[in-house]
């Protein structure tokens, strides 16, 4: 019995070992981040309904009052990613974004 007992005990360690040797990349360590914010023009700080925002993978866009969110895959080795803005008559605005700040983002974007 005590053999039985041992090689269980055995068996159990190894694969706790096994498991804990998990690359990076492994679904284990991905997780999801809200990003929220609002888009506002720089000179007249006006809200942008409608803009375009890529965040990552994730593409989402500005509600009547500029705001936006969104949940984006991120890794647990991963601190920033990077946002573009785009909207009509306005030029482009890309930022980077802490994944480990939680206050929202105010995106200011310049008219041609």
């Amino acid at each position: 019995m005590r053999k039985y007992l041992l090689l269980l005990i055995t068996f159990l360690v190894g694969h706790v070992a096994i498991a804990g040797n998990t690359p990076a990349t492994s679904p284990n360590h991905l997780s999801t981040k809200l990003i929220y914010g609002k888009i506002i023009d720089k000179v007249s700080g006006e809200e942008i309904a409608g803009a375009e925002i890529q965040i990552g993978e994730k593409t989402v866009y500005s509600d009547l009052d500029g705001n936006f969110s969104a949940l984006v895959a991120t890794d647990t080795v991963t601190s920033k990613i990077e946002a573009a803005v785009n909207y009509v008559s306005y030029n482009e605005a890309c930022v980077t974004i802490d994944l480990f700040s939680y206050t929202p983002l105010v995106i200011e974007i310049v008219s041609k």
